[in-house]
């Protein structure tokens, strides 16, 4: 009578299909949290951008002043009760944003801009670009938002 079961061979290929099954499952599971992970900091840019847009929009008459270079520590803090001037407000406007960007994306590669827009023509209004761009993971990743001048009166 012959013996019935599994043999050692006939084992060891069932795991190894296994193995390779588990693999490819693992792999999925790893760019599944890589990419969760990309749309949570692509979410916090926008987030960020969308604020330094409103900031940008409620001091709008300091114009072309947020397209200036960011300097890390602004002149004065405009948080308090000290009055700022425009200009004094947009430099903390943007050394905030420089920080920010700065602790949402702490591998020290972020790259922040605004840059002023100059209406053209006669129907044209000044517009601002804000730019953010940080290294992720695996690749750089950039977000960008378009702030319109807010409408005249007339």
């Amino acid at each position: 009578m012959r013996a019935r079961g599994f043999t050692l061979v006939e084992s060891l290929i069932a795991l190894l299909v296994l193995s390779v099954g588990l693999l490819g499952a693992w792999g999925l599971q790893l760019s599944s949290l890589r990419s969760h992970n990309d749309s949570l900091q692509q979410a916090a840019a926008l987030g960020l951008l969308r604020d330094m847009a409103e900031r940008i929009r409620a001091n709008h008459s300091a114009g072309a002043r947020y397209a200036e270079t960011v300097s890390a520590v602004p002149a004065i803090d405009c948080t308090g009760f000290a009055p700022c001037t425009a200009a004094e407000l947009a430099a903390f406007d943007l050394a905030w944003f420089a920080e920010r960007a700065a602790a949402l994306f702490p591998r020290g590669d972020t790259v922040i801009g605004v840059e002023f827009v100059p209406a053209t023509g006669p129907a044209g209004t000044d517009d601002f670009a804000i730019s953010l761009r940080w290294r992720g993971a695996r690749e750089w990743h950039s977000a960008a938002l378009r702030v319109p001048a807010p409408p005249v009166a007339g």
